[in-house]
């Protein structure tokens, strides 16, 4: 995806970054996609070449996709935004030098390579497809490799209209994007890992992929493509799961959308012929396809006809046929060791980032019933009430609001892919996160999991109190175990898998709640409120 000077963003700056921990190396900045020498934007991009291992020299991130600025700086960090560029398919490793007779969780620091290849974790990161980096300093990965002697690898693909754009169709072939180019680019890394993480002292038999939000949606949609088979052995999926996506006749939708606000901003002719059109398209430089985003995003009938994300995977074709829960159900995953979790608040966040503070009943029934359904207004409203006291929340408009759609759209997707999987007889393990921040409006929000995860705190958000550490440790070692064996059990405590009986699941989750960790049996109420919801209404993020 090379461009000329004039389809770059701005020249590339490099964002220099600290040194490593100690007994941890860093390799940055590498290139997993051959840099074309021709305009191949909203193309397949090819494997680069296989090449020696960096040097842990290397002291600057790669160019990230292009992307609109945000001002949360867990979500963007500002050092990065200057250093974007349409070719921006790069990797990150990191890892430590434990020995491999290290376990995870454990505190050896030996500075003795490992004779024997470690696993590879794969962190695919969020950001409603639209946002985010492998690069940011979230997911700085030298603490989590050396809590779990793992490899540990982050990587940039594309986004937004670039990497999620589907205009086969409305080109008439002339371009042959299908929607799904960010996740090719996350396939061609996974290829790249297999051609050459033994370089890096990495085992290609035991990869897992990690990823939260769009990156955990994005790890369900390679679970049900056939063309990532293979790639990968384990995953662990952090509030997001296989419900979002776009079928192939609402992506065709929002390529129309695309080229009205294009043509509202005077950037595309109208009524262009297909060839034309793409070769107008291709001509636009990568700051006007993101004032188109940003034109198309910014108009009100657009969330409405598209909800948040109008940009996400496609569903329909041959390389992803099925949506990502029913290709688990059929058993697409079926050898593939699943974590699935989300938090305890997510919607909180989105609630803040559209500045949402219902306060009268009417507005809910409206939320509710474009949800739900009229017949379960009263209902939803009784359960959710029922669930605020039950966590100490005021049962205000907005509190029921956020609750119902954190269950919605995070819970119990989650919920249904982990069943999906055990229905087709994999396995799974369930869990829920509710370490509250220091925000009060917030509580445990979408993302409060990153900084636990990867051990990169933020004091401000996460606190500083002995749990915040202690969860870190819990955590990493749970995730550390599932990516050596498979199973994230450890000799302090035993997670429960789930289970198929006869058609009825085992309802036992992980719960690292705000105090203590403790298994959590669901209450049979509210499986089988949800029950009556349907896979179509839940796959309406």
């Amino acid at each position: 995806m090379k461009k000329s000077k004039s389809n770059q963003l701005k020249p590339c700056t490099h964002v220099k970054v600290t040194a490593p921990l100690l007994n941890t190396e860093r390799f940055l900045a590498i290139d997993y996609s051959e840099s074309p020498q021709q305009n191949t934007r909203w193309s397949r991009q090819s494997l680069a070449p296989s090449a020696k291992v960096i040097s842990t020299h290397q002291v600057q991130y790669g160019a990230i996709a292009p992307q609109l600025a945000n001002d949360h700086d867990l979500l963007m960090s500002l050092a990065l935004i200057d250093n974007q560029s349409e070719d921006c398919l790069n990797l990150n490793i990191y890892r430590s030098k434990l020995t491999a007779q290290s376990k995870p969780g454990s505190q050896v620091n030996s500075l003795v390579d490992s004779a024997q290849p470690c696993p590879v974790m794969v962190w695919i990161h969020g950001g409603g497809f639209t946002i985010g980096s492998g690069s940011l300093p979230i997911y700085e990965g030298s603490h989590l490799a050396k809590a779990t002697n793992c490899l540990v690898v982050t990587l940039n693909y594309r986004l937004g209209a670039l990497g999620f754009l589907r205009l086969k169709d409305i080109s008439n072939q002339e371009i042959a994007a299908t929607g799904n180019e960010g996740l090719e680019d996350q396939i061609l890394a996974l290829r790249w890992l297999q051609e050459n993480i033994h370089n890096y002292g990495g085992d290609k038999n035991n990869i897992t992929l990690f990823g939260e939000s769009a990156g955990a949606m994005s790890i369900a949609c390679l679970l049900a493509m056939p063309k990532a088979k293979g790639l990968f052995h384990k995953v662990i999926m952090q509030s997001g799961a296989g419900h979002t996506f776009n079928t192939v006749e609402q992506a065709n939708e929002v390529a129309k959308e695309f080229l009205n606000s294009a043509n509202a901003l005077g950037l595309l002719a109208s009524q262009l012929e297909p060839k034309q059109l793409a070769q107008q398209l291709q001509q636009l430089t990568t700051t006007q396809i993101l004032s188109i985003q940003a034109h198309l995003t910014a108009r009100p009938e657009i969330y409405r006809k598209f909800g948040i994300l109008p940009f996400k995977p496609v569903v329909g074709d041959a390389d992803l046929p099925l949506a990502p829960y029913e290709a688990i159900k059929q058993g697409c995953a079926l050898n593939i060791p699943i974590i699935s979790g989300s938090n305890t608040d997510e919607w909180t966040l989105f609630a803040a980032m559209l500045k949402q503070n219902i306060s009268e009943e009417s507005v809910l029934d409206h939320w509710l019933t474009s949800l739900m359904g009229k017949d379960k207004v009263a209902s939803t409203k009784a359960l959710m009430s029922k669930q605020c006291k039950k966590r100490h929340i005021e049962p205000s408009m907005q509190n029921l609001l956020s609750e119902t759609l954190t269950e919605f759209w995070f819970t119990q997707p989650s919920y249904r892919l982990a069943n999906a999987q055990i229905t087709a007889g994999g396995e799974a393990y369930r869990y829920k996160l509710g370490r509250k921040t220091v925000i009060p409006t917030l509580r445990c929000t979408h993302i409060t999991d990153l900084g636990l995860v990867f051990n990169n705190i933020s004091s401000t958000f996460h606190g500083d109190e002995p749990r915040v550490a202690e969860l870190v440790t819990e955590i990493q070692t749970y995730w550390g175990n599932f990516a050596h064996f498979g199973t994230p059990n450890n000799a302090d405590g035993k997670w429960p898998k789930l289970i198929d009986k006869t058609g009825e699941h085992s309802a036992d989750i992980m719960f690292f709640d705000h105090h203590k960790t403790y298994i959590e049996t669901i209450p049979l109420e509210e499986i089988e409120f949800w029950a009556t919801v349907t896979d179509k209404q839940l796959a309406s993020f």
